[in-house]
């Protein structure tokens, strides 16, 4: 069998929808995939650290996105989209890589419940998955306060000891008559208090620490009143006010923990079991920042007299005994912001005298500010990636503050609550690979599409065709993997396709299923392109008949599967296309 192939550039296909939406990557061989599109400003490849990129994209009242944990790469191509694992009825948070049992595993908490912080819905939990995405453990916590029974909250989940338990934040609402002098006397009869649980990780989801801010702290020191946005009123269980707002918790290499309480404006740290500072467990060792700081605030920083913050997130132990980094939104839309930018910062804590300074700052490129969520991780070669959690960017920076690396997807309100960078290697099911045959009419070039939705060890496809389902298959085309979430490859018409893909030493990871060649009815075929129809409803061999066309194929849902996923979106894009939007 004669056949010619083509080299192809694809442009990746955008969608755009109302302005409010996020814009789109649409994939022929994964039409069901509609994944937000990462736009890259900055990448500097020599200075970044390595790794792939973990959101949770989402925008409030909106969803033309596929829902759920992505991973990117540094040229703003999918490599993972995560919906398939996401529970109906539940939103993402904190995709991480995780080490359990001396193996990567990949962890998102699926979270349902009041997005401002409240009890979560009892099925709130977090998953556990090898690198093959297969699911090995499900985390929640069994744990009670005061008779009431934890339920696990979105903001955190982290894994600590090398594996063996994970720190998560619960919400808990309790009757308490208060009077708050500072907000002109308004009056509560139901709070919301804050408590961080550290649970095995052997199945058991056994509770061995628990800490509650209610028992250390009076709720009238908040720097937020009853009624404000998204705290609450108070006035029953539903609407019971968020006076402390938990939001982080991590644990040092002495057992001791650091908490971060947003409307305190304050971190703090807590004595474990057998802290080396001799105080009992789940006492509060120092308070920094809010109503009750014991630090002197100094900085290093040039132009920045001293460390101050609010309304902060995130907040990690770095280095060990030294400090720690967190991310300063210094803003809640609410209050008169703390600073005119949001920015990660760097600590260095002294205990013994008190002093608190200032080290390092890392602000986004634009000087953003953002007013919720946020992320500051110190990555293994010392740069830092941030995340602005209600504003859609994120960037990663060198240590001392030079950014390398600046992206974003879509504009306000899209938003992720935690931006990470981890490396990861995965092979998923094949059931996972994607594979797309189409040609305009049954004597023009076919155009194939291959992917394989979360796989890292792809180097290269192999394309095979054959004029029958269960014929003699012949390899018409051969493509490196290019860094885009589909490879394409062209060559002459043919009825029936597979794919298989190969890792760099060669060796076959996986084969896709064969697929029928699409060709778009003749009344379609002059709107359709070489690369792909927008419009093609129905299969048809048009107006050739030495190369029929086979019987539709009932997966593909003819009458639904372009039309449903391109439309009219596919018309703007042709006409509309922004530039910075358009990668190859």
């Amino acid at each position: 069998m004669a056949f010619r192939w083509i080299a192809v550039t694809l442009l990746t296909f955008v969608t755009f929808s109302r302005c409010q939406d996020i814009p789109t990557l649409y994939y022929p061989s994964r039409p069901d995939i509609k994944a937000p599109l990462l736009h890259v400003m900055q990448y500097d490849a020599e200075r970044v650290a390595p790794g792939y990129i973990f959101l949770t994209p989402n925008t409030p009242g909106h969803t033309n996105y596929s829902a759920g944990p992505h991973i990117y790469n540094h040229q703003g191509q999918l490599i993972w989209s995560g919906e398939h694992k996401l529970d109906p009825g539940f939103q993402a948070f904190n995709p991480q890589v995780v080490r359990l049992n001396d193996s990567d595993h990949f962890v998102f908490t699926e979270f349902r419940g009041h997005r401002g912080g409240g009890p979560s819905d009892m099925d709130s939990h977090s998953t556990i998955y090898n690198s093959s995405y297969d699911q090995v453990l499900r985390v929640s916590t069994n744990g009670t306060w005061r008779g009431y029974r934890l339920t696990e909250d979105l903001h955190e989940f982290h894994v600590v000891d090398g594996g063996k338990s994970a720190l998560i934040t619960s919400y808990v609402t309790f009757p308490e008559n208060i009077t708050y002098d500072r907000c002109q006397g308004a009056q509560t009869i139901f709070t919301k208090t804050g408590v961080f649980s550290e649970v095995l990780l052997d199945g058991s989801n056994d509770q061995i620490f628990q800490f509650s801010l209610s028992d250390h702290f009076d709720p009238r020191d908040s720097y937020v009143c009853p009624g404000d946005r998204l705290c609450g009123t108070g006035k029953d269980d539903v609407g019971a006010f968020d006076a402390f707002h938990i939001n982080s918790i991590d644990k040092d290499v002495y057992g001791d923990y650091l908490v971060s309480l947003r409307h305190f404006h304050m971190i703090i740290k807590v004595a474990g079991m057998g802290s080396p500072s001799g105080m009992a467990p789940g006492e509060v060792i120092w308070r920094l920042g809010g109503r009750q700081n014991e630090f002197v605030m100094d900085s290093e920083v040039e132009g920045i007299p001293y460390l101050n913050f609010s309304f902060q997130h995130h907040a990690r132990w770095y280095p060990e005994g030294e400090g720690f980094t967190f991310w300063d939104n210094a803003n809640n839309e609410i209050n008169p912001p703390s600073s005119t930018y949001s920015s990660g910062k760097t600590v260095r804590i002294n205990e013994i005298d008190r002093i608190a300074t200032l080290t390092q700052m890392y602000p986004s490129p634009y000087r953003l500010l953002d007013s919720s969520q946020g992320s500051m991780q110190t990555l293994p070669n010392g740069n830092r990636l941030l995340g602005m959690g209600s504003q859609p960017y994120l960037y990663e920076s060198l240590a001392d503050g030079t950014p390398v690396f600046h992206a974003h997807f879509g504009f306000l309100p899209h938003q992720s609550y935690r931006t990470y960078k981890f490396e990861w290697s995965a092979t998923p099911p094949e059931s996972q690979m994607g594979l797309f045959s189409y040609a305009k009419y049954c004597n023009a070039s076919m155009v194939m599409y291959a992917s394989w939705n979360g796989a890292t060890d792809v180097a290269g496809w192999k394309y095979y065709t054959s004029p029958e389902q269960e014929g003699q298959f012949t390899l018409v085309a051969e493509k490196d993997y290019d860094n885009n979430f589909e490879t394409v490859a062209v060559g002459s018409f043919n009825l029936w396709t597979y794919a298989e893909a190969y890792n760099a030493a060669g060796a076959l990871l996986g084969r896709s299923k064969t697929v029928s060649t699409f060709v778009p009815i003749t009344d379609l075929a002059e709107n359709c392109s070489a690369l792909i129809c927008p419009h093609g409803t129905i299969y048809s061999h048009g107006n050739s008949t030495d190369c029929p066309a086979p019987p539709p194929r009932e997966d593909l849902e003819p009458s639904n599967r372009l039309n449903k996923f391109m439309s009219e979106d596919f018309k703007l894009l042709e006409q509309e296309r922004p530039k910075g939007y358009t990668k190859s």
